[in-house]
């Protein structure tokens, strides 16, 4: 009776292990599809796309301040509580290089 329980237990443990090495190894595996998160040492393919020249980032720049002067006054004349002149900037800042940054008064 006793000899039963030892080979039971011995199958038991046996199994135990067999079944814990099966997962682990299985997890090591590679599959076909994507991983979730890219391997450590890969890298991004390089960009195809050059940076803006400084004419592409004044005209964009440019085009930007034109669209929030645009929307301001539209704001301003349809009598939206926020819209006042400090709010919505005055006037090119950009280019004239006036635009105060965050962080307190201006410096003397």
């Amino acid at each position: 009776m006793n000899r039963r329980r030892w080979v039971r237990a011995r199958l038991l443990a046996a199994l135990a292990f067999g079944g814990a090495g099966a997962v682990l190894i299985a997890g090591c595996s590679s599959s076909s599809s994507p991983s979730l998160f890219p391997a450590v040492l890969d890298h991004p393919a390089p960009r195809d796309d050059t940076p803006l020249s400084p004419a592409q980032v004044k005209q964009a720049t440019d085009s930007l301040v034109a669209d929030r002067n645009r929307l301001c006054a539209e704001a301003m004349a349809n009598g939206a509580p926020n819209a006042t002149a400090a709010n919505c900037g005055s006037g090119n800042t950009a280019s004239t290089g006036t635009a105060q940054t965050a962080g307190g008064a201006a410096k003397p």
